[in-house]
């Protein structure tokens, strides 16, 4: 379980993410083991306790409480390695 400063980091972590020009999606983990998917960041809209999520081209929204969140993921961001040609 994260600790407080972690989970400032974390939080921190996020606010970045968001404001981040231009924007790449991110995910939220939280301790269930349920990952959310942020796709869009003017969606995501920080509470004194919890993170209101609004799905896009959709009516779903959800509520991500912060004291929940262990992590944080960047998507898109993973390197591959370089195939080899066949010789």
């Amino acid at each position: 379980m994260a600790d407080e400063s972690d989970r400032g980091n974390i939080l921190d972590a996020i606010r970045e993410l968001k404001s981040k020009d231009p924007f790449t999606p991110f995910e939220i983990l939280l301790s269930s083991g349920d990952r959310y998917r942020i796709e869009v960041a003017e969606n995501l809209v920080p509470m004194k306790t919890e993170f209101f999520y609004a799905y896009p081209a959709s009516d779903r929204f959800t509520l991500i409480r912060m004291n929940q969140i262990v992590a944080v993921e960047r998507l898109g961001t993973e390197r591959r390695p370089k195939r080899r040609k066949a010789s």
